[in-house]
């Protein structure tokens, strides 16, 4: 699959074999092409997410719309709470990817990967897709914030250069560089 789908979801109990929602941490959202799992990390700029071992698992639940049991199914939106952290949502004027918390579910996310309706595997390739930015996420390098990009951004926004780049005018610009040493003087 391309890499839209570069995710795992791993779960605590190796026999579980379907994707349920919890009111506990029993998952891990695996990168496929990191070979490490999201995790609640303190940083400087951006969301505090890192990637850890997925040995340590289980820092990841999923919640329903409507809180009804079974098993998620493809197509359907869920929420996403990270253990240490809280729901991930889709967040603009963040540094990095625009990605924030929230207290309360956010149901934005869509598992993609298989036919909508068809129940979530356990350990298969899958995307999540975000219903506000209306992309994937995806892991990809970058010089600040965590290594996570969306899909259409795939190249783009490596280093601090290429996003004063995007400013496009001195208005813009002025901002950038604001907001960057904002930044430095919190780091400072």
């Amino acid at each position: 699959m391309a890499r839209q789908f570069d995710w795992a979801i791993i779960p605590n109990v190796l026999t579980e074999t379907r994707v349920h929602p919890r009111p506990t941490h029993t998952y891990d959202l695996y990168n496929l092409t990191d070979h490490e799992c999201l995790v609640y990390g303190e940083r400087t700029w951006g969301i505090n997410l890192r990637w850890g071992d997925p040995a340590k698992g289980d820092n990841v639940r999923f919640m329903r719309q409507g809180g009804a049991p079974g098993p998620l199914k493809f197509g359907e939106l869920v929420a996403i709470a990270i253990r240490n952290g809280s729901f991930l949502r889709y967040q603009s004027d963040r540094v990095g990817i625009n990605l924030g918390w929230s207290d309360t579910p956010k149901f934005e996310w869509i598992l993609k990967g298989g036919t909508d309706g068809q129940e979530v595997p356990t350990g298969r390739q899958v995307g999540l897709y975000s219903m506000v930015e209306h992309d994937f996420l995806m892991y990809e390098p970058r010089d600040w914030g965590v290594n996570l990009k969306w899909f259409k951004d795939s190249g783009k926004y490596d280093t601090l250069t290429e996003v004063f780049k995007e400013a496009q005018t001195i208005e813009g610009y002025a901002e950038k560089v604001k907001e960057v040493a904002g930044l430095a003087a919190l780091v400072g």
